[in-house]
């Protein structure tokens, strides 16, 4: 590039940030990438923040780093490498992001929450070795469902195989809920168990985009370089090939942002998520022995409410274990609440207290707004490791079946309410339902989704309207749900 008056200036290389940090056995290298760089950078070599494993061992939210490979940890990513017996970590800042990050160490394992979650896992693989023995002594259980399937009656005495530990984990605000859920998954898979694992929180899309609930199986790696630690939208079919294997979730739109926005409508899909967490049970042996593990929204101490809910959500799931991070208090309320009650198969609710991590931090309405743009971007564009081209379709009002939940629920309020296409759709992101134009509303809000699509422009003169979706192809007779969140931040055509 050549200025009048200063002659040619020489083209100016990313800057290169390259260190190495050791931890000590218990340590932590604990990271922050703001969303200040485009998810969408030309340079894929300055994509991120590099991580090379040089010694030693490390890991992410369970999820084991590979020796002298390097990981790259992209913008918007809060999380932290953990190593149980010490380790060298070579780190490399190529594009000069506003890196925030530390190290903590522990003057003795014992000090260090790390010690008393990994002790959990142990404890919920008891219990999945005792499940597993249960369903050896009881061989003939998939004989009496398919009696039952066949309309013949199990016959007097059938046993109930007892599923493996069933685990609630709830809490207050940023204590860390999601990321104990991700490493109790991501331990479980490494001894070759596959868990369920639930999300009743709606802020929080699991493996979807926020706004929906949803449950899905983990049985295999999970991506570590990936912002949301392997439960984001680019760990699922539609975001294309992939290095690491992808899961399928099962959603629920719930189209708000919180649960308290509508709360009988999450009961109700919060059962209906349940029950075919059961069937799921039923169906594949080893899924039920590996067990359940519910994410849950934020509740705090004196919460009636909110613990009234989470009593809710144990007993649609029949939880027998209920985790409480960061809150004595909450411990102890809950554990007055569950004293007396027991699972359908006659076990104890027992509620545990752990402390919370010190890692775990506030996050603040920029950085949630932030990381829904992402991951709506993802969605249809994919990230820095697999782009996708989404297909720009246009279509006629009367080819578009659109359905809205009432703007604030009130009793008798329908749960869906046919609606024409407005320009006030503009930029809304809808849902496609699993579903025919012709089901009933009811079962329309109640199935699951199929995916989803965004509208681009409304034509009203025309009576036209131009939307992007992942996938090419007409929406046939599926219905579309317009929701109340995630709010259009963005133009993606922009």
């Amino acid at each position: 590039m050549s200025i009048p008056g200063l002659g040619q200036i020489a083209p100016q290389a990313p800057t290169s940030t390259q260190r190495t940090i050791n931890l000590r056995p218990f340590g932590e290298w604990r990271f922050s990438i703001p969303h200040q760089h485009s998810t969408f950078s030309s340079n894929s070599s300055a994509a991120g923040v590099t991580v090379r494993l040089v010694a030693g061992t490390a890991e992410r939210d369970g999820t084991e780093l590979a020796p002298n490979c390097v990981y790259t940890f992209l913008p918007g990513t809060k999380s932290k490498l953990f190593t149980d017996q010490g380790c060298t970590l070579e780190i490399n800042n190529t594009g000069g992001y506003p890196l925030e990050d530390r190290v903590v160490e522990y003057p003795s394992p014992e000090q260090s929450p790390m010690l008393s979650y990994l002790n959990l896992h142990f404890g919920l693989q008891d219990h999945e070795r005792a499940a597993a023995a249960h369903a050896q002594l009881h061989p003939t259980h998939h004989l009496q469902q398919q009696q039952q399937q066949q309309g013949r009656g199990a016959g007097a005495g059938a046993t109930r195989p007892k599923p493996g530990p069933r685990v609630l984990v709830c809490g207050p605000r940023c204590v860390g809920k999601t990321s104990l859920v991700k490493l109790l998954a991501a331990l479980a898979t490494r001894m070759g168990s596959q868990p369920l694992v639930a999300n009743l929180n709606p802020t929080d899309g699991l493996l979807c985009l926020p706004g929906t609930l949803g449950a899905a199986v983990f049985g295999t790696l999970m991506d570590v370089e990936e912002p949301a630690g392997g439960f984001g939208v680019t760990n699922t079919p539609i975001s294309g090939p992939s290095a690491v294997p992808v899961k399928n979730p099962l959603t629920f739109y719930f189209g708000r942002e919180k649960v308290e926005d509508d709360v009988d409508m999450w009961r109700q899909m919060t059962e209906r998520l349940a029950v075919l967490v059961k069937r799921k049970f039923e169906r594949n042996r080893d899924v039920r022995v590996a067990g359940l593990l519910v994410d849950t929204a934020p509740v705090e101490a004196g919460d009636k409410e909110g613990q009234e809910l989470l009593g809710w959500a144990v007993r649609q799931f029949d939880a027998n274990y209920v985790v409480v991070l960061g809150s004595e208090q909450l411990k102890t309320e809950l554990g007055q609440q569950f004293a007396s009650e027991k699972t359908s198969f006659g076990e104890p609710i027992t509620v545990l207290g752990l402390d919370k991590s010190d890692g775990a931090v506030q996050i603040d309405k920029g950085w949630r707004q932030k990381s829904t743009e992402t991951a709506i971007k993802e969605y249809f564009f994919g990230g820095i490791k697999a782009r996708l081209s989404p297909f720009t379709q246009s279509a006629s009002f009367d080819e578009l079946v659109v359905f809205k939940a009432p703007e604030e629920p009130y009793e008798g309020a329908p749960v869906l309410e046919r609606v024409e296409i407005t320009p006030e759709m503009a930029h809304w992101t809808l849902a496609v339902m699993i579903a025919s134009v012709t089901d009933s509303p009811q079962a329309i809000r109640f199935s699951s989704v199929l995916g989803f699509i965004v509208i681009a422009d409304v034509d009203q003169e025309r009576r036209r309207v131009k939307f992007l979706s992942p996938v090419s192809g007409r929406l046939g007779n599926h219905p579309l749900i317009w929701g109340r969140w995630p709010e259009p931040y963005l133009n993606l055509l922009a």
